[in-house]
């Protein structure tokens, strides 16, 4: 059966190419992701200042949240520091020869330092010494080799959980895709040697041996396919980083690793996927009796396993669970965490129905078809009826492609419109003045005074955690702290205040959101403990309550407070309120004329604060683009792949149908409308897929069936799809038509 298996490779080189590239693009992309997601964990970044030290000692910038993942803790966002005088306790251990304090950001606290580089002694064992060090330290934390780099640069330990959250997601996804594309493509390339596989039964072969020939073939197969695709897939998850690293998103200056792990393991599911699709593909050719397998070979089969429907069933089932959650449980920015699960879901499912829905849509299409068509179409849509199972391979990834891209997309730009809507509720300042350094204390006060302000505050932005009473913050990831100034945050704040007031806000002080507040059982007056965002905590007293809209998930607090806990140590910005008789416009121009004489101020409107929010959802919409892209790219492949692959094969038809009587050009036509079919009937199928999250979540977030985002998405979407379709089809039927008909009716299908 090895023998009979490659030369089975050997010999039918066409039908095995399709299958090949779908276990090869496949492979890739799950590598790429896989290496995407070690990079992020590793976080390695090759110091620069700090290459001359063996260890280095940094402030810790984890923390375990209550309701965090306790494999992903948070990141703090604001630069840990570390007292410096550890400097003395570590230069006095053993192994160690010399000590020495940096500062990367800012004006740290008197005090503390940013890190702390420990060069060993001759001879010195770098573990040993590491863990003497450990010993001596409360909050901070040792590295070496490449981690080094992490005190430098301090945001790269966000940006690389995102990494390996994002790559994670699509990880997921690209496998689930693959696994779909790859045991599909199998089961058209095995459905295409039914002759074949009937005759082996018919001279003897027992299922078992047709099982071994279609599985070894497969193996054969699957290991050359996947070896090659080390050194793409490799290249294209460092190209994805790259592109990441290029808008900020990654942190400059991070290594790519891709190592054995992600190597082995794409190869161990691409491998596994190939052999599930073709075992399941085999079944019923190695379980058929010899007779009936003749007897059979040029017939429809059953439309749909059972197996499949099943299958089907459990996925849409799934998609819809999701659904409900999304809707019922989900909130904000959350709500993508399961919606887009559920589009992989519903499109899967749909591709899995496809026998039946291919019915049904030729059924549906067969009267516009017909007159268009004429005689060509009435023969087209005999065949797409004649040759479901056919038209039902060629028709599910066209599905796939569809659901995927306009499914991702369209629940990314939905919630990020439903974002900015919230971020604009939450806005209430009309003038933003910038300073380049730091503030003149007295500056906000006489600012306040000016005719036409309302009310002016100070502003600074992080984030922190309420550790007593025990909280839970959204998605473990913290709520935002903003500072203010007391007197000016009634009018640059969207808060109504229910009980005490914002006037209060002095010292170590904090303002709570009503509901959150009864939550925790607390009141005006009561005492929290909060983790701030440079990892040291503040006993704050309750000083106010106060409703506001949905999704404005933040704490106020005193702007010194605040700031003294940030990595700048000072607040640069004051956010100005313009009076009911002064336009925001009037208001920025007096502030301009009134601040010109001061050196390093900005005023600009508030249309400063929309571009960096922008800025920040672009960030995040780019990189959810670029994994669509990889996915979508995917599906697309697996289009032209799967059509040219079906149409190829029927190059025994064309010349037999050319020797009946009809023209090249009518083969053609009849190949145009049958590819118009599938290509019609897949974005219409793929568009109800993604239908079936959209439409709830654009309800509960926009209060509109349809999502948000320029129609020019979904256009451009199915167009793609449509092309694709028509030129898989065409090529390869203009190419199979070349030659003499009789030639081509002795081909073998």
């Amino acid at each position: 059966m090895v023998r009979l298996a490659l030369r089975t490779l050997r010999f039918r080189t066409g039908t095995f190419v399709a299958a090949f590239l779908a276990m090869f693009f496949a492979a890739a992309i799950v590598m790429a992701c896989g290496g995407l997601i070690e990079t992020g964990i590793r976080t390695a970044v090759p110091p620069q200042q700090l290459a001359s030290a063996d260890i280095v000692v940094a402030g810790d910038q984890e923390y375990d949240a209550l309701g965090g993942d306790p494999d992903e803790p948070a990141i703090l966002p604001e630069r840990v520091r570390v007292d410096a005088g550890l400097e003395d306790a570590i230069s006095g251990l053993p192994g160690v020869q010399d000590t020495t304090t940096h500062v990367f950001d800012g004006d740290p606290p008197a005090g503390t330092v940013d890190a702390i580089g420990v060069l060993l002694a001759p001879g010195a064992d770098l573990g040993e010494v590491r863990e003497r060090i450990d010993a001596e330290l409360d909050g901070a934390v040792t590295l070496v080799g490449d981690e080094r780099g992490r005190a430098e640069l301090r945001e790269a330990m966000g940006t690389s959980v995102n990494i390996v959250a994002l790559a994670g997601v699509f990880t997921a996804f690209a496998i689930m895709v693959s696994i779909f594309g790859v045991a599909s493509m199998l089961a058209l390339s095995i459905s295409q040697r039914q002759q074949e596989l009937a005759l082996l039964r018919a001279i003897g072969s027992t299922p078992r041996q047709v099982r071994r020939l279609i599985l070894r073939e497969t193996l054969a197969l699957s290991l050359l396919a996947t070896a090659l695709a080390v050194a793409p897939g490799r290249f294209l998850g460092e190209f994805v980083f790259d592109q990441l690293a290029d808008r900020g998103i990654a942190t400059e200056g991070v290594a790519f690793h891709q190592g054995w792990i992600p190597t082995v393991a794409a190869i161990g599911i691409a491998v596994v996927a190939a052999l599930a699709g073709a075992l399941g593909a085999g079944r019923r050719a190695a379980r058929i009796k010899p007779a009936q397998a003749l007897a059979e070979v040029s017939l429809e089969g059953r439309l749909i396993g059972g197996w499949r429907v099943v299958l089907a069933l459990l996925l849409l089932g799934g998609g819809v669970a999701l659904t409900v959650v999304t809707v019922a449980v989900m909130s904000g920015p959350l709500a993508p965490a399961t919606a887009a699960p559920a589009v992989i879901l519903f499109a899967i499912g749909f591709a899995l129905l496809a026998p039946v829905l291919a019915k049904v849509m030729t059924f549906v299409l067969q009267w516009p078809v017909r007159a268009l068509g004429g005689v060509t179409g009435r023969l087209a849509m005999l065949n797409a009826r004649g040759r479901t199972r056919r038209t039902a391979a060629v028709m599910a990834p066209v599905i796939l492609l569809t659901a995927v891209a306009t499914g991702m997309v369209y629940l990314q730009t939905t919630n990020d419109d439903a974002d900015r809507r919230i971020f604009a509720d939450s806005l209430v300042a009309d003038a933003v003045v910038t300073a380049e350094d730091r503030l003149d204390p007295e500056l906000v006060e006489r600012i306040d005074e000016l005719p036409g302000v309302a009310g002016a505050s100070e502003y600074v932005g992080s984030t922190g955690f309420i550790e007593n009473p025990e909280d839970r913050s959204p998605a473990g990831e913290g709520w935002n702290l903003q500072g203010v100034t007391a007197d000016g945050a009634a009018a640059t704040t969207p808060v109504d205040v229910t009980a005490g007031a914002l006037s209060d806000l002095h010292g170590d002080t904090v303002a709570i959101e009503d509901r959150h507040a009864g939550r925790l059982g607390v009141d005006v007056g009561d005492t929290i403990t909060l983790r701030m965002g440079d990892n040291t905590t503040i006993d704050a007293q309750v000083a106010a309550l106060f409703s506001a809209p949905d999704g404005y998930d933040t704490l106020l607090l005193p702007a010194r407070t605040l700031a003294a806990h940030t990595t700048e140590g000072v607040a640069t910005r004051i956010l100005v309120s313009a009076d009911d008789d002064t336009a925001p416009e009037t208001l920025v121009a007096d502030l301009t004329q009134e601040l010109a004489a001061e050196d390093g101020l900005t005023v600009s409107g508030r249309d400063v604060l929309f571009s960096e929010y922008d800025e920040q959802r672009t960030t995040a919409t780019v990189a959810i683009s670029i994994m669509v892209i990889m996915i979508a790219g995917y599906a697309a492949i697996t289009v032209i792949n799967t059509l040219a692959s079906s149409t190829t094969a029927r190059r025994r038809e064309f010349g037999l149908q050319r020797l009946a009587g009809s023209t090249r050009g009518q083969v053609m036509r009849m190949v145009a409308l049958e590819g118009a079919i599938v290509a019609v009937s897949g974005v219409a199928l793929g568009t109800m897929a993604s239908s079936a999250i959209l439409v709830p979540v654009s309800l509960k977030r926009l209060d509109s069936v349809l999502p948000s985002g320029s129609p020019l998405i979904y256009a451009a979407t199915a167009g793609l799809a449509v092309v694709l379709t028509l030129a898989a089809t065409l090529l390869p039927a203009w190419r199979a038509t070349r030659g003499r008909p009789a030639e081509s009716a002795l081909a073998i299908e």
